[in-house]
């Protein structure tokens, strides 16, 4: 300890005296780990840290599948849930859930609320009490057409309760009628989706459809019963099912998943990549600072020679050497861990806010250990090539006055010359990935999403509980809402729809469809996406019309049933024929026929899949529906007149709640989200070992130069022009570049390939983007070397000769 106190002491002076030296290694080293632990930390909350459950592995969901007509995240109908729970032996509890919406009304503001419907096994699944009151009871399940009772979410009791105690058992209206809060759940318990509010789910089971899939599952698995033996289980109960119910379970079975792979299985591949990447730039960053003290190292020759000389062993040398480096890295990693909590808001501030878990992410002991193991590694990791390079020193040329060169400097040459080309190598590879998702994302935000989203405002408008009948009542109203828009001064037009493209709204209907003239089976039926409209709908977005007609105000409830559907819908139904005049029904759901008045343009449910089948209806023949999605078209900005078009509501009916107010352009960037991410995080890391990767070509070639001055006078002396100086140095840096680009190639074939599913119509091994890469980074080297090579180029042979 004596000992290693004395090394301490000693390094600190050393480094002290080197004060430029000092700064550049730690920030260069403090970027790496710093970026690396927020990256991790990132990983850690979201892939790593178990759910905050107790057994959360044994948490399992259910994925309802029909690869007969390409279902493969379905829900589940209750009399199929009721017969899993009478026929299987792996569950403790299968509970059934559905979310949607209710409105809170808190004196004169109503606000929606993200709320769940839950079967009585959903708490005690989960094994989490409330902090105050209670979950639900067996007298709480009983059929009513209202809702009675409530428990909320810790975020929704601090938020609009001041966190008071006496909300339990306190009456609150949600959508316009007296329920009674029984329970308040503790912090960070919202599943499923950040609800706020959980109500029973009361089923009546003579109403309840075999064929009406509409609700999600959750089970949990007894103790020792692994993944496989339920799905196995569950695949035979499904089979007899079938049998049984050919009508409406024909091709239905069950996908089981754990619940924390559900929740975060599609960010997975992402955030290793990025980890990896991340990983990538810390090892190029260690290179640097190892080039950092082969260079420092040359000036310290004598020093070594002298302690050897004096019988240190080389041992010893390596441990003081050893010391010094672990000190630099101590020092980062600390700097580095204050960093990580910056970069840490930027990661959260960039990330889609429904990504799942991103109120989770936070540093926590697995962090902490993590920093820790990777600042020691990277002490020894720098530390231990360059301390083993210099505790070999030559005593007879090195304590000689002028043993500055020889065998000595011609190792440190390569060792400097090899983690240069691991440099290069390691950038090419980052560059390669980043270039490949730039140009996915470039593909995909020129994919043309159906419609025109400039100028477009969107908000979703819900009529107030019980206040309007079901049937005409409700078209009349939304009727007089969007004629009331449309006359708002800076208003070119405007419409509502059940759900907007690019599932940018909660609510999205699936319905099976069958056409006139085919046999009546679910083998013939394809799923197809409904929404409802009103006439300016199709105008206000600008989807296209390519055959047929657009609604107008004579489709009415007395009138025609007619719909209208899209490119893909009709090529699938009526290939190659005039669909204008077909008919078709959407199976179990109606007893007549809709004929097809109109075909209208595709509009994207994701950018980066193919068009699904869609068709709309007018709302005055199908006036059910509680909510929209109001759409108005704008002469300018569509934020200035958000507060008219509010006003123009309120002016109708005051009582009619706004939220979720949004352009169209803001629906589409976030759904280039998911890419869009990756993207720029990959392209970030990129561009920093890019610039690490210059630093360091910089660097190990003017200590190539120093080290050749007298070389290089002794050339000019005999005649060397400046060419030739220039030359001399550049073709060894190019030499370096072209090794470094070769195996970055090499690198980049093996790990590109895992990036398939973040592509979007880019292949993996992509020529143009690999050559591209390859001259950005011979020109980096270029820029790199182009300074020191003109800096020898003007040495002058007298001075350089003495």
């Amino acid at each position: 300890m004596d000992t290693l106190i004395k090394d301490i002491r000693y390094g600190v002076r050393s480094f002290l005296r080197r004060p430029g030296f000092l700064v550049i290694a730690i920030s260069t080293l403090a970027l790496g780990i710093g970026a690396t632990t927020a990256m991790f930390t990132v990983v850690n909350s979201l892939l790593l840290r178990p759910l905050q459950f107790p057994e959360p592995e044994r948490i399992v969901l259910f994925y309802g599948v029909n690869p007969k007509i390409g279902a493969t995240e379905g829900n589940m109908s209750i009399p199929d849930i009721v017969d899993w729970q009478k026929q299987s032996q792996s569950f403790e509890q299968i509970a059934a859930f559905r979310t949607g919406g209710l409105f809170l009304s808190t004196g004169e503001e109503t606000e929606r609320v993200r709320a769940t419907s839950a079967s009585p096994d959903f708490f005690p699944l989960f094994r989490i009490n409330p902090i105050s009151g209670r979950t639900f009871q067996p007298q709480d399940m009983e059929y009513t057409d209202a809702i009675t009772v409530a428990v909320i979410s810790h975020s929704l009791w601090q938020q609009r309760f001041g966190g008071t105690p006496d909300v339990v058992n306190r009456k609150i209206t949600l959508n316009g009628r007296p329920v009674t809060v029984v329970g308040i759940m503790p912090a960070g318990f919202n599943y499923p989706r950040d609800t706020e509010v959980w109500v029973p789910l009361r089923l009546n089971p003579n109403t309840e459809a075999r064929v009406n899939h509409a609700y999600e599952v959750v089970t949990r698995l007894k103790p020792g019963v692994p993944l496989s033996q339920a799905q196995a289980e569950m695949d035979t109960i499904n089979k007899r099912l079938e049998q049984a119910y050919v009508e409406t379970n024909d091709g239905w079975g069950v996908r089981l998943i754990e619940l924390r792979e559900s929740m975060v299985g599609e960010l997975r591949l992402s955030l290793l990549i990025l980890l990896g990447a991340v990983a990538f730039v810390l090892l190029i960053a260690c290179a640097n600072v190892a080039n950092l003290l082969l260079a420092r190292a040359a000036s310290r020759q004598k020093e070594i020679a002298l302690r050897t000389a004096l019988g240190a062993s080389r041992l010893r040398v390596v441990r003081q050497l050893l010391t010094e480096s672990v000190m630099l890295s101590t020092v980062s990693g600390v700097l580095g861990l204050a960093l990580s909590l910056w970069l840490i808001k930027l990661l959260i501030a960039i990330t889609p806010p429904n990504t799942p878990r991103i109120e989770e992410i936070r540093i926590d002991l697995r962090v902490f250990g993590f920093t820790l193991a990777v600042t020691v590694l990277c002490g020894l990791l720098f530390g231990l090539f360059p301390a083993l390079q210099t505790s070999r020193p030559n005593l007879n040329e090195t304590l000689k006055d002028s043993g500055q060169r020889g065998s000595e400097t011609g190792g440190r040459n390569r060792a400097g010359s090899l983690l240069i080309v691991s440099e290069i190598a390691l950038s090419f590879i980052l560059l390669a990935g980043a270039g490949l998702l730039i140009k996915s994302f470039m593909h995909l935000r020129e994919i043309d999403p159906g419609f025109n989203p400039d100028n477009v405002l969107a908000m979703r408008l819900s009529l107030p509980p019980g206040k309007y009948p079901l049937g005409e009542p409700r078209a009349q109203i939304f009727k007089q809402l969007v004629d009331s828009v449309k006359a708002t001064p800076g208003v070119q037009s405007a419409g509502a729809v059940l759900s907007l493209p690019l599932r940018a709204d909660e609510f999205n209907l699936g319905r099976g469809v069958i056409a006139e003239g085919k046999p009546l089976t679910p083998q013939e039926q394809i799923s197809a996406l409904y929404l409802a409209t009103t006439p300016d709908y199709f105008q206000t977005l600008q989807i296209p019309l390519k055959a047929g007609r657009m609604f107008t105000d004579q489709d009415t409830a007395q009138s025609t049933k007619v719909a209208i559907i899209n490119e893909t819908m009709a090529r699938r139904l009526w290939p190659g024929e005039n669909p204008i005049g077909r008919r078709f029904i959407v199976w179990y759901d109606e007893k007549f026929y809709r004929e097809v008045v109109g075909v209208v343009g595709d509009t994207k449910t994701s950018l980066d899949k193919e068009a699904e089948y869609q068709m709309y209806g007018p709302l005055a023949q199908d006036p059910n529906w509680g909510s929209l999605t109001l759409v108005a078209r704008t002469v300018g900005e569509p934020g200035a007149i958000a507060g008219s078009v509010r006003e123009a509501i309120r002016a109708v009916d005051k009582a009619v709640p706004t939220y979720r107010l949004r352009t169209m352009n803001e629906v589409v960037s976030a759904s280039a989200a998911p890419r869009r991410v990756p993207m720029l995080l990959l392209s970030a890391f990129a561009g920093v070992a890019l610039l690490l990767a210059m630093l360091g070509i910089y660097g190990v070639t003017s200590y190539y130069v120093t080290q050749r001055t007298h070389e290089i006078g002794v050339r000019m002396a005999l005649g060397a022009q400046l060419r030739d100086v220039l030359k001399l140095v550049m073709r060894r840096a190019m030499l370096l570049a072209v090794l470094g680009i070769g195996i970055g190639v090499a690198g980049a074939f093996a790990v590109t390939r895992y990036m398939t599913t973040l592509l979007f119509g880019v292949k993996p091994v992509d020529t143009i983007t690999f050559v591209a890469v390859a001259i950005v980074l011979a020109a980096v080297v270029l820029v790199a070397c182009l300074v020191p090579a003109r800096r020898a180029a003007r040495i002058d042979p007298l001075e350089a000769l003495r």
